[in-house]
């Protein structure tokens, strides 16, 4: 990662592992939306705080480092509606 992509490479790779362990769940054929929704919104916040003005961007490399990752996705659309609020 490049230094003016912000943080460190184990600061993302940190990251994508809890995306990757975030990844819903299916029990009885149904994948835990709720949880994944409050997940997201925790992820978001976490990004805001960390990133402030830059978080959607993190939220956008994130993502396009975790193609297949709907959380990834979720988390970016957070980001986007928590920044649109300020």
């Amino acid at each position: 990662m490049n230094e003016d992509e912000g943080g460190t490479p184990d600061k993302l790779q940190a990251m994508l592992d809890v995306i990757a362990k975030s990844e819903p769940s299916i029990e009885s054929g149904q994948p835990d939306f709720g949880r994944l929704r409050a997940d997201a919104a925790r992820a978001a916040a976490v990004l805001i705080e960390f990133y402030g003005d830059a978080a959607l961007a993190r939220a956008k490399l994130i993502e396009d480092r975790s193609p297949q990752s709907y959380f990834a996705r979720m988390v970016t659309a957070e980001v986007g509606r928590r920044g649109k609020r300020n």
